[in-house]
């Protein structure tokens, strides 16, 4: 194969000398560098110039910004994206690839690449691969990593930073059931916080979860069911599956947001659409 490489050297687990080392990983493995880049100043331009490259397929190292960046600017009809992980959370590789180091990553793609299709959710323009959280318990995002790592006072410290236990602050959540679903129905709901999360599989489709605890104490054990194993299988949340999903500030507020463990800030009412086929990916033939 030929390969555009794309490496954000500011990504925090990209280590030094990424670039000559993924180059010599490349052509042991059989394969050719049309392009490289990992320049952190110009990393926009040069990701619309692997994007566009005729590369049969683009390698990007970074972050999950960077990741999902790469895979927005190449999307269908560009080359297809093996995506390595170079971030904090490193949400994408995780789904596609499993936990694995960036090498064992490329050497298993490499050995027996094979393309697939990848949905996103899409709003104002923006794509997220993984899932987009909603409301303060956005924070949650880096208090689980500091969790991760065992560093309780850093995840206490983005609990308070974050205002996470305030249940002030009410959504309203808007979306209708799955298509095909039993009993498809319309569903609104208030709520403090909530996450919509893409499915995997042939049919993509969205996860939607929210929390709507009666009190600070009850919010503060869902954030610490979240922090230990996850936003979605935290108490109590409240589950279902839609293709389209509109959510409100009741105050008229921006809403604080992550996609894919990026922070970000919308002004409400924030639109989630679904888009079946986004980007292609590279994965193995021979699976994780």
């Amino acid at each position: 194969m030929k390969l555009s490489v794309i490496i954000n050297p500011m990504s925090r687990s990209v280590p030094n000398g990424a670039a000559d080392a993924l180059e010599e990983a490349i052509l042991a493995a059989g394969h050719s560098i049309e392009q490289l880049y990992c320049r952190p100043e110009h990393l926009e331009s040069d990701v619309r110039a692997v994007a566009e490259s005729n590369a049969d397929g683009v390698i990007a190292w970074g972050g999950d910004g960077t990741l999902a960046c790469t895979l927005t600017a190449c999307g269908m009809s560009g080359p297809p994206v093996l995506a390595l992980p170079g971030g904090t959370m490193n949400m994408l590789p995780k789904r596609l690839y499993g936990d694995r180091t960036w090498r064992h990553i490329l050497d298993q793609v490499l050995a027996q690449p094979k393309t697939e299709t990848l949905a996103a959710g899409k709003i104002d323009g923006r794509r997220f691969y993984i899932a987009a959280l909603f409301g303060r318990l956005t924070a949650l995002a880096e208090t689980r990593e500091a969790v991760r790592k065992g560093d309780f006072r850093d995840a206490a410290q983005a609990l308070v930073d974050g205002e996470v236990l305030d249940v002030e602050t009410r959504l309203r959540l808007s979306w209708a059931t799955k298509k095909g679903q039993s009993n498809p129905s319309e569903q609104t709901i208030s709520a403090v916080a909530a996450a919509v999360a893409l499915t995997s599989g042939p049919s993509p489709t969205f996860e939607v979860a929210a929390v709507d605890p009666d009190s600070t104490m009850e919010l503060f054990s869902t954030a610490l069911d979240a922090m230990i194993q996850g936003w979605k299988d935290a108490e109590p949340v409240q589950h279902d599956i839609s293709d389209s999903v509109a959510v409100h500030d009741l105050d008229g507020g921006d809403i604080p947001a992550t996609l894919d463990g990026e922070q970000v800030r919308f002004a409400s009412p924030v639109r989630i659409e679904l888009v079946e086929q986004a980007a292609r990916v590279l994965r193995s033939e021979a699976g994780h």
